[in-house]
């Protein structure tokens, strides 16, 4: 677990909640925040806020990136919180064609995948709070486009040409650094689990070079790491600014999803 001590309070933060979300990073989930005018936490060992939910009562919580950092903070909110239903929400990229920049997508599966191996394994998940197909069905009238598909972890930014093998002949596979995680500890607890990903990157790009293997566990690069960056090479600029823009969509995008589906979960 990670401490933090900024922002202001929020009384009674160890209380049970009907939901709980989880994201990795707060650029992920500042809009929606905003839009629920969420009451900040503080004494509860990991960024987090409530929210009100109908009659009842939501918490987000932020894990950091990396499997490991996501697994711990979501037995601290499952502890904490004793949440009815748990949520994995962020940014992913997709391996193949077919999805587009802010393209929703709800994990029907959940695999690590160790590239250095080509090790893939299936993570056991409980089911969702409502099927999957219908939810989706009320993302793609509300116009926010929505797919099932495969949320595969893994250890690090992978570069997607080269990978293959065991990814490929997955239904709709995407890339991310936490859900399974997630998943395995809304098993271990048995409590019905959602993953709602949103697409930043497309099947035909990659993240650069410099952000793929200058990534670290954490909140995000933040501004001394973004200007390291752009005073090892001033051309930087244009793709982080690119990357800064699919984020913004992003973000947004989750936002409107979550309007749609918390009523409905």
């Amino acid at each position: 677990m990670f401490s933090d001590s900024r922002g202001g309070a929020a009384a009674g933060g160890a209380r049970p909640c009907r939901l709980a979300l989880l994201a990795a990073l707060p650029l992920e989930v500042r809009p929606f925040l905003r839009r629920v005018k969420a009451r900040r936490l503080q004494g509860v060992g990991l960024p987090a806020w409530e929210f009100s939910l109908g009659e009842g009562r939501g918490v987000l919580a932020l894990t950091g990136m990396g499997e490991e950092a996501a697994a711990a903070a979501a037995e601290g909110a499952v502890a904490l919180w004793q949440p009815r239903i748990l949520v994995s929400l962020g940014f992913s990229g997709a391996l193949l064609p077919g999805l587009a920049p802010g393209h929703l997508v709800l994990g029907e599966s959940f695999r690590h995948y160790d590239p250095q191996n080509g090790r893939l394994e299936e993570v056991a998940a409980p089911a969702p709070p409502r099927p999957l197909a219908a939810l989706a069905a009320q993302l793609t009238t509300a116009g926010l486009p929505a797919a099932l598909g495969s949320c595969v972890t893994t250890p690090g930014i992978l570069h997607k040409g080269r990978q293959g093998g065991p990814l490929r002949p997955l239904p709709q596979p995407v890339l991310d650094l936490e859900t399974a995680a997630l998943a395995a500890v809304a098993g271990a607890a048995g409590i019905p689990f959602l993953a709602l990903r949103v697409i930043t990157d497309t099947g035909g790009e990659e993240i650069p070079d410099f952000i793929r293997e200058g990534w670290e566990p954490g909140y995000g690069p933040g501004l001394t790491k973004a200007m390291g960056w752009l005073a090892g090479d001033p051309r930087r600029l244009g793709a982080m600014l690119h990357l800064w823009r699919r984020s913004a969509l992003a973000a947004a995008r989750l936002a409107a999803a979550l309007r749609v589906l918390l009523p409905l979960i």
